[in-house]
C-alpha cells in the first residue's frame, strides 16, 4: 500500500494541474492487485463524486437580492445573471478540473487493468473495470451538459461537445469531439459497465456504482438525447432491480438536514455538485439563495416536500431556502435516485402514448410525498396534459440538482415547453431566452490558451 499511496499523491499533483494542460514527467508506479485498483476509485483524491455545479446557478429554481449578489465573486455572481465571461479571467475552474481529474483516474485504472489481461483471475477485475467505465461516463455526461452544446438530434454530428478522454496519456492532443461522438462514447461505456457491476446497490458505500445506477444513468442520457424508447427501456431495467421509495411522512422535518447521508433508500449513486457560495455560504453555514416564489407556491398544503425541502430564510423577508438535499449535507445532490428514474419513465411513457402507465408512475411517486390519505391521483385525458403534469412535478421533485439545467437545454427545443428565464438586479432585468448560446458555459480561458481548443460562443 505504500507504493499505492505514493502513486495517489503523484496523480493528485499531476491531475490538479489539469488533465488537459500540464504533463508530469515523473514515471508512475502501476498497481499490481485488484485491491490497489479499487483504492484508486475509493480514494478521496480522485474527487470522483463532484459534478460541475454550474448548471444549478443558471436555473429558475432560486433568486437572490442585490445585497447578497454584491458580495459574490465570479463565477457565482456572473453565472447568476448569465454573463458571457463567467470566470472573469480566473486561472482555472474546479467545475472543469474536478470532473476531468476523475476521468483521468478512471482511465489510469482502465489502462492498468488492460495490462492484466493474462491475469490468473480476470474476473477479479470485472467490477473495478465496470466502476471505472461508469465514472468516466458519469463525469463526461455532466461535463458535456455544462461545457458542450445541447444535444439536438439534427445537428449533434457537427455541434461542438467536450474534449473526450479515453486514455491516461497526458500527452495526447486535445480537440473537441462533436456532441454525437461524446454521447456515443458515454453510451458505449455504460453498456459495457452495466453487466460488470453488482445487481445490488452498495448501501454501505453508495459512492460506488451498481448495475441499477448504470441503468439509471443510461435513462438520463437517452432522455437527454430525446430517445424516449431507449430511455424507457433502461428505466424499466433499473426499476426491475430496485425501486424503493421513501415515504416523506417518515422523514424528520425537524432536523436541520432532514435526509441522512447513509439512510436514504432512494439513492442509487451518491454524488454532490461543486458548491458555489451563491447557493450556500460555507463561512456563515447558511443558504442565501431563496426558492423561486412561484415554484414554492406550486406545492399543495398537504405536500410534505414543503416542510422537508424548505425552511424560512434567515433574511426574515418571508421567503424560503432549500435544505432537502439527498446528500444529507449542505452540498447539493447530483447523483442518481429512484424518484428521478420514475419521473423519467413517466415522461417517456407519456411521449410514447402510454398515458395510463405515465400517470401510474407519477402517482406511485407522489403518494409517498403527501400526508397520509390526502393525495388525490393525477389523471390525464391527453398526451400533452400528462406531459404537463409530469414535467411540473419533475421540477418540483428535482430542484437544486443538476437536473433542471439539463432539462431546460432539452425542453427548450420544443415550443410547447420552452421557457424564458428572468433575473432582476440593480433595477435591471436580465433574460435568458430558449436556445440562447449561454445555455452552454464557457470553457475556462487558461484551458483555451494551453490546448488551443475552440471556445464556446456566448
Amino acid at each position: 500500500m505504500q507504493r499505492l499511496s505514493q502513486l495517489l499523491f503523484v496523480l493528485s499533483c499531476c491531475a490538479c494541474t489539469k488533465y488537459l494542460a500540464k504533463v508530469s514527467d515523473q514515471s508512475l508506479p502501476v498497481p499490481t492487485a485488484p485491491g490497489d485498483f479499487q483504492a484508486y476509485l475509493d480514494n478521496n483524491l480522485m474527487v470522483v463524486n463532484s459534478t460541475p455545479g454550474l448548471g444549478p446557478l443558471g436555473t429558475d429554481d432560486f433568486w437572490i437580492g442585490d445585497s447578497l449578489w454584491s458580495t459574490l465573486d465570479a463565477p457565482s455572481a456572473t453565472a447568476y445573471d448569465w454573463q458571457a465571461d463567467i470566470f472573469q479571467g480566473q486561472a482555472s475552474s474546479d467545475s472543469w478540473n474536478r470532473p476531468y481529474t476523475a476521468i483521468y483516474y478512471a482511465n489510469v485504472v482502465l489502462d492498468g487493468i488492460s495490462q492484466k489481461a493474462d491475469s490468473a483471475d480476470p474476473m477479479a477485475y470485472d467490477s473495478i473495470r465496470g466502476s471505472a467505465l461508469f465514472y468516466r461516463a458519469f463525469h463526461s455526461y455532466h461535463l458535456e451538459e455544462t461545457f458542450g452544446q445541447p444535444y439536438q438530434p439534427a445537428s449533434a454530428g457537427t455541434d461542438l461537445g467536450i474534449p473526450l478522454r479515453v486514455t491516461d496519456d497526458l500527452t495526447a492532443r486535445d480537440r473537441r469531439a462533436t456532441v454525437a461522438q461524446v454521447y456515443t462514447q458515454i453510451l458505449a461505456d455504460l453498456q459495457q459497465a452495466a453487466p460488470l457491476l453488482s445487481r445490488q446497490v452498495p448501501w454501505l458505500n453508495r459512492n460506488r456504482p451498481s448495475r441499477p445506477a448504470a441503468f439509471a444513468l443510461l435513462t438520463e442520457v437517452c432522455l437527454t438525447m430525446q430517445d424516449y424508447a431507449d430511455a424507457k427501456r433502461w428505466a424499466d431495467s433499473a426499476l426491475s432491480l430496485y425501486s424503493g421509495l421513501v415515504r416523506y411522512d417518515t422523514v424528520d422535518a425537524a432536523r436541520a438536514l432532514p435526509f441522512s447521508l447513509a439512510g436514504n433508500d432512494e439513492v442509487l449513486f451518491q454524488c454532490s455538485a461543486y458548491n458555489y457560495p451563491v447557493l450556500y455560504d460555507n463561512n456563515k453555514r447558511e443558504y442565501g439563495a431563496e426558492v423561486d416564489t412561484t415554484l414554492y407556491a406550486s406545492y399543495s398544503p398537504n405536500d410534505l416536500r414543503l416542510s422537508v425541502f424548505f425552511k424560512p430564510s434567515a433574511s426574515g423577508d418571508g421567503g424560503y431556502c432549500f435544505r432537502g438535499s439527498y446528500t444529507g449535507q449542505f452540498y447539493l445532490f447530483s447523483g442518481l435516485s429512484v424518484d428521478l428514474v420514475l419521473l423519467s419513465r413517466a415522461e417517456c411513457r407519456a411521449r410514447l402514448g402510454d398515458i395510463t402507465g405515465a400517470m401510474d408512475d407519477l402517482n406511485k411517486l407522489l403518494v409517498t410525498r403527501y400526508r397520509a390519505n390526502t393525495y388525490v391521483n393525477y389523471t390525464a385525458g391527453t398526451q400533452e396534459e400528462a406531459l404537463q403534469y409530469i414535467l411540473m412535478e419533475r421540477r418540483k421533485e428535482t430542484l437544486f440538482r443538476e437536473v433542471r439545467w439539463t432539462d431546460l437545454r432539452r425542453l427548450n427545443q420544443e415550443p410547447a415547453h420552452a421557457v424564458y428565464l428572468y433575473r432582476v438586479l440593480r433595477g435591471r432585468q436580465y433574460v435568458l431566452a430558449p436556445m440562447d448560446k449561454r445555455y452552454t458555459y464557457p470553457i475556462p480561458s487558461n484551458e483555451i490558451q494551453l490546448s488551443g481548443i475552440q471556445q464556446n460562443g456566448r
